[in-house]
């Protein structure tokens, strides 16, 4: 076989690996954030699966402007609390709606400051404080979701 052949043979082969892996390969599925109340329902099974009590949680709304409004969650924990694991777990339960979740760490207190943001906008902000009043026998970290 010539050169030409040889080239021809190589395209058509190439031509076969890309089409048979793009049949194979599904595109990753892009979900979107329907409503805010979809960050609520997170935020609240988050809070669920660290045991936190819903009287540990206050929940106030501020207005922002004549349209939109910000939902303030302030968290009371007990010390020892692993903040930055809750701030794992809600990000990766909203990393997939393409929301993001920015934290600051106020010293010497080591208070979490939250803040969810979807498209460039804060919709909610999370206070995560110690309480030393609280106490916790024995922590519990779940397990990521699946």
């Amino acid at each position: 076989m010539d050169k030409k052949g040889w080239l021809a043979l190589l395209l058509i082969l190439c031509c076969f690996l890309a089409g048979a892996l793009h049949i194979q390969i599904d595109p990753e599925k892009i979900q979107r954030l329907k409503s805010p109340a979809q960050i609520d329902s997170l935020i609240a099974q988050t809070t669920y699966d660290f045991r936190i009590s819903p009287d540990q949680i206050a929940i106030r709304t501020v207005t922002v402007d004549s349209v939109f409004s910000r939902k303030i969650y302030t968290i009371r924990v007990p010390p020892g609390f692993s903040k930055t694991t809750f701030h794992h777990h809600l990000h990766y339960r909203l990393y997939p709606l393409n929301a993001e979740t920015y934290g600051t760490v106020q010293f010497p207190e080591r208070d979490l400051n939250l803040q969810i943001v979807y498209n460039r906008t804060v919709h909610r902000t999370l206070f995560i404080v110690t309480d030393s009043e609280l106490t916790t026998p024995h922590q519990i970290i779940p397990r990521l979701p699946d």
